[in-house]
């Protein structure tokens, strides 16, 4: 055999395994892409839903609300306590506000927590009030909506008030729901957020599974456990009752 026919013998092979793969992409190129399948989640109208935040971080900032209504956010966290003559009666707890409460703001002013007082809020060097009227009674009162600690400030506001009404906000909820909200009366059905909007936040839960879980709620003296399924409560139970505000 010749020395250019055994060339030919090696070097026709390569071509040709060359050309087949050049081939089998400008075929693959060539044929209709295929477009990989997503799944979209749908948003429910509740988690469409934004709060509005005014990001208060200073008594200027906090002053701003004077003259405006509020409304609880964070439902029975807030202790409040009657306000006269320019100070805060913390020797007779008026009580625990409830969730989508109503206040109207009268004045921001400071003072700081007797040292025996039991309160959830953090105590620095005195805290912020937010001095306010409710519906249907015109004693004022006080709640705590800052801290201060020396030359700074904390300010929990947009954690503990809506600044529109929820019931706008949420205007797609039934006015059945609503009433049970009202009332601070849970109810079969009810989503996990419609049942903290009607017993607050001050809750714990036997897993972090949202919607399919066991949450205990302790609802200004009255302790619910309620039972979800598919974000849908299937079992409620009141476990016991004991007084209000204290």
């Amino acid at each position: 055999m010749k020395t250019w026919q055994k060339l030919a013998l090696i070097v026709l092979p390569a071509i040709l395994i060359v050309a087949i793969g050049i081939w089998r992409i400008h075929v693959a190129r060539n044929q209709p892409g295929v477009v990989p399948q997503t799944v979209e989640r749908h948003l429910s109208d509740e988690q469409m839903v934004q709060p509005r935040k005014l990001y208060i971080d200073d008594m200027k900032s906090a002053r701003d609300l004077i003259g405006k209504p509020v409304w609880i956010q964070a439902g029975y966290e807030l202790d409040y306590y009657p306000y006269a003559a320019h100070r805060v009666d913390f020797a007779h707890k008026a009580g625990v506000l409830p969730s989508v409460q109503r206040l109207d703001i009268r004045d921001i002013v400071t003072q700081k927590f007797p040292a025996n007082l039991p309160t959830r809020a953090p105590r620095g060097t005195g805290q912020a009030f937010a001095v306010f009227t409710m519906p249907g009674d015109p004693k004022e009162y006080a709640t705590a909506i800052g801290t201060i600690q020396g030359a700074d400030s904390t300010w929990y506001c947009d954690n503990v008030l809506y600044y529109d009404d929820p019931h706008q906000m949420y205007k797609f909820w039934p006015a059945d729901l609503w009433q049970a909200i009202d009332q601070h009366q849970p109810k079969a059905g009810m989503t996990e957020l419609e049942t903290a909007m009607a017993l607050g936040v001050m809750q714990q839960s036997d897993s972090s599974n949202y919607g399919n879980r066991t949450v205990e709620y302790d609802a200004g003296g009255k302790h619910w456990s309620v039972t979800f399924e598919n974000d849908k409560a299937t079992q409620i139970e009141q476990e016991h009752t004991a007084p209000a505000g204290g």
